[in-house]
């Protein structure tokens, strides 16, 4: 019996601490932040995870207290990949040694975090602050890549297109384009159009390569707006519409894309009527 009142009075509890934090949060959100500070403080110190992580949020971004930021993180460190994540990041703005961004970065990483392994992939492939290093940065990109982090396959895509620390293999480059594509990612949309526009990787498909082109567009990519405005102006893929080339080409023409307002003005001068 005393093992299920333990356990009902520990649920209670559970529901109480969210409770208040519910609270700090609605404080936050009316701009009565030290009251806020307050509530999560009392819950903080009794060791509660969510109210450490909120008051490291609370000093670091609303309060601009690096030193009470860290002081939170660094006691939800223990049990938060979250928090090492962060202390990694604050100690990157203020030029932390490499040795102590690496150290927290890669804490969050072995806690689960699929940021902190991009991350830490993005420090070696750039090697601003320790050296450049290709191949462990590749390591990483693929460990987040089979976490299913659509940055890091992307990546992959990139350095296989362009060939940078391995050999180029332009269809290894379209298979990770294609992944990060499928997640939504729009510069890889926008790669798998080219590459079966161009029939780079993959066989030469057009009317596929529309199709991507015009997700992309959906999602207001400029250059894949311009050039679907391009293949209906020359019947590239698909059946020739110049009223619906004049519509692509006109919106890419508003961001100035000089493309776009060359082949505008040329389209007019052929056919004035497909521009009213």
């Amino acid at each position: 019996m005393m093992k299920y009142i333990l356990l009902y009075i520990f649920l209670i509890e559970i529901v109480f601490s969210n409770n208040r934090i519910d609270i700090a949060n609605r404080y936050i959100q009316k701009g009565e932040v030290n009251r806020a500070i307050k509530i999560l403080k009392k819950e903080a110190n009794r060791g509660n995870l969510a109210a450490e992580l909120k008051l490291a949020e609370i000093y670091y971004y609303n309060k601009s207290n690096i030193k009470k930021a860290l002081y939170w993180y660094k006691k939800a460190s223990i049990k938060s990949a979250e928090a090492n994540f962060q202390i990694g990041k604050i100690y990157q703005d203020i030029n932390k040694s490499a040795k102590e961004i690496i150290k927290y970065y890669q804490k969050a990483a072995n806690l689960g975090s699929t940021k902190a392994i991009f991350t830490l992939a993005n420090i070696y492939y750039h090697g601003k602050i320790v050296p450049k290093d290709i191949n462990k940065a590749i390591s990483l990109y693929k460990k987040a890549a089979n976490k299913g982090d659509k940055f890091s396959i992307y990546n992959l895509g990139y350095i296989y297109d362009n060939g940078i620390g391995v050999k180029q293999d332009l269809k290894k480059a379209f298979k990770y384009y294609l992944s990060a594509a499928n997640k939504g990612y729009i510069d890889a949309i926008y790669n798998v159009a080219i590459y079966y526009y161009q029939g780079k990787g993959v066989n030469k498909d057009k009317k596929k390569a529309f199709k991507w082109f015009k997700q992309a567009a959906d999602r207001g990519d400029i250059e894949s707006i311009y050039n679907i405005g391009v293949m209906y102006y020359q019947g590239d893929g698909i059946l020739m519409n110049k009223i619906y080339a004049f519509k692509y080409l006109w919106q890419a023409a508003k961001f100035s894309h000089q493309k776009a307002q060359y082949t505008l003005d040329k389209l007019c001068k052929e056919s004035s009527w497909a521009c009213k």
